[in-house]
């Protein structure tokens, strides 16, 4: 069996889900199992091509069809299985889910729903366990990378949107004293957010 590596000590990689039905309607979606746009299974299908000549040994996944689905062209690139981790899932955002964006601030808590800061320590709880081939792929949610970022990189997104369907790769650090670096893969020049 070949080795597998925590997610924390290597490089590894993180896509955004394609474009949801909530993301075009600007709604919250949170853990609401909403589907992909056509554009957003055009987002999975070109995601691959920004890291197809990478080295892909793994791929996790939110369980929620828009992310699986944007997982399943890589899987079928890279001839992987998608192995599913609930606990990356989406911020629970209670009473807000399906609700405007624009109405709510989400640095607060929703009624019902996770505040940020119970949200990023179940995702960075999930990201300890999980382990795999080099280089591991991460397909996730925009809350799920905002975590990772704010851990990893000590850069507080909290009202930054990833990319759809963008592959981002995070670099460890190279010394003790820096941070980990992120950026989008295969263009690292290009603005990683949507203009908001």
């Amino acid at each position: 069996m070949a080795e597998t590596t925590p997610l924390f000590s290597s490089k590894f990689y993180f896509i955004r889900h394609g474009e949801s039905v909530a993301n075009a309607a600007h709604q919250f979606a949170g853990q609401i199992d909403v589907e992909l746009t056509e554009r957003g299974r055009q987002d999975a299908v070109d995601a691959v091509k920004w890291i197809k000549d990478e080295d892909i040994g793994s791929i996790f996944s939110s369980p929620l069809q828009r992310v699986w689905k944007t997982a399943e062209p890589a899987a079928e690139a890279f001839g992987l299985d998608i192995l599913s981790v609930p606990g990356i899932m989406e911020r629970s955002y209670g009473e807000w889910e399906g609700k405007s964006i624009a109405d709510y601030d989400r640095g607060g808590k929703p009624p019902g729903g996770e505040s940020p800061a119970e949200f990023n320590s179940r995702i960075i709880a999930a990201c300890e366990k999980i382990q795999g081939k080099q280089s591991l792929l991460i397909v996730a949610h925009s809350g799920t990378f905002r975590a990772l970022r704010g851990h990893l990189c000590g850069i507080d997104t909290t009202y930054d949107v990833l990319k759809n369907g963008r592959p981002v790769v995070f670099s460890p650090p190279r010394s003790v004293n820096q941070k980990w670096t992120c950026e989008l893969a295969g263009a690292p020049d290009e603005d990683m957010f949507i203009g908001q």
